[in-house]
């Protein structure tokens, strides 16, 4: 078995050694490449790459892509997939590192079986942000639509790092990073959970993940944000319409609950676009409350999350403010 770790390059100088000598010290005896995929960032990057892989001696096959011109994270991890020739990806962001038995420990399950999906824990190091916990046990199994509907209950996090995903899953439904928005891991992922049969965990922290001041994930809500999420919540609608999944229950409440989501972070980040925001999703809206309380029964909660989706406007949006507040409530209870 291999395993190709994809890692894109840009501006990353001060840290893309350390991460470099992680993979380095990998202590997996199974064939291993690393593909380094230069998107023609403006440091001396590269030069750190390259110098740092010069003098390597060992088992790992080191390679470089490069782009003709800077096109962002999504398309670089695209490039590593396509370049990869490994039976299993593994995305490794260029200013976190892996630990010595990263590789050893996430590759243990398909010793017995060729998952899916592979997940490991990780920490988070350079920051007070909160870590979000993976809740499945230590050499837990899910099978078919269980897969689903764990990502729905947030067992397993939405970050495409430090996870094996089998390459021919990917190839088999084309499965790629959606190119020109941020915070791309939600689709990813969403798109990761409808269509996996399998997915394993190994409950052992596998990535230090670093967070810096400046990074996206740190940064305050800006109106590229909304723009992004609006464009996610559309291609989930579309990616569930074109894999006949508009029925399924854990599908159709990943999707409200994001449009909550993105409605309240528009609401309290921005507040001056929320209207606008609102109308934008209530154009795309690919289903009705009536099917609503079709998908869900008699979960009134949820019929009650999605009556907004009935109203006129003018009413429409009142009630969408109370219950925003009363979602922002219960998620700091």
């Amino acid at each position: 078995m291999k395993i190709s770790i994809v890692i894109p390059i840009y501006n990353v100088a001060p840290f893309v050694a350390d991460c470099i000598r992680s993979v380095i010290r990998q202590t997996w005896q199974g064939q291993l490449e690393c593909i380094f995929v230069d998107d023609c960032g403006t440091d001396n990057s590269m030069e750190i790459v390259r110098s740092v892989v010069q003098d390597y001696q060992g088992p790992i096959d080191f390679k470089t892509v490069r782009h003709e011109q800077n096109r962002g994270l999504s398309v670089a991890r695209n490039t590593g997939i396509a370049a990869a020739s490994g039976d299993y990806i593994y995305f490794l962001d260029s200013d976190d590192e892996i630990t010595p038995d990263c590789m050893a420990v996430l590759a243990s399950p398909i010793e017995q079986e060729r998952y899916d999906v592979i997940v490991g824990d990780y920490r988070i190091v350079g920051s007070g942000m909160p870590k979000i916990p993976l809740m499945l046990s230590e050499g837990q199994i899910l099978r078919d639509q269980e897969v689903l509907h764990a990502y729905r209950q947030k067992d397993w996090y939405m970050m495409s790092v430090n996870k094996l995903y089998r390459k021919a899953l990917l190839d088999q439904y084309d499965l790629r990073f959606r190119e020109g928005i941020i915070h791309e891991d939600e689709l990813w992922s969403f798109q990761i959970a409808c269509k996996a049969q399998t997915l394993a965990c190994v409950k052992k922290e596998t990535y230090i993940y670093k967070l810096r001041e400046g990074s996206i994930t740190v940064r305050e809500f800006a109106p590229r944000r909304a723009e992004s999420m609006n464009i996610i919540l559309k291609e989930m609608c579309e990616f569930a319409q074109a894999h006949g999944l508009t029925g399924n229950r854990d599908v159709h409440n990943i999707i409200q609950n994001f449009r909550i989501d993105c409605l309240n972070k528009v609401r309290v980040g921005a507040p001056e676009m929320l209207h606008d925001f609102y109308h934008d999703q209530r154009r795309m809206m690919t289903t009705s409350w009536i099917n609503c309380c079709r998908i869900n029964g008699g979960d009134l909660k949820k019929q009650i999350r999605d009556l907004h989706m009935v109203l006129p406007l003018p009413v429409a949006y009142p009630y969408l403010g109370l219950l925003l507040r009363y979602f922002e409530k219960k998620s700091c209870s």
